[in-house]
């Protein structure tokens, strides 16, 4: 098992944290964020890396 932080669970944690309401769908592909439409994975990576919760450069997709 590997030691790096998921950027996922991150993500979802750091806009939590924030008071952002942030939901899954079934498969964890898609995601809710305070009610809105739904987004992709790479789509809430985005955000968290937009609003500075998140360092660029060691997000990474595996």
């Amino acid at each position: 098992m590997s030691n790096e932080a998921d950027p996922v669970l991150e993500a979802v944690a750091a806009l939590r944290a924030l008071g952002y309401t942030v939901v899954p769908d079934e498969d964890f592909e898609r995601w809710q964020v305070d009610g809105g439409e739904w987004i992709t994975l790479g789509d809430l990576l985005a955000l968290a890396l937009r609003l500075g919760l998140m360092d660029s450069t060691t997000t990474k997709l595996q």
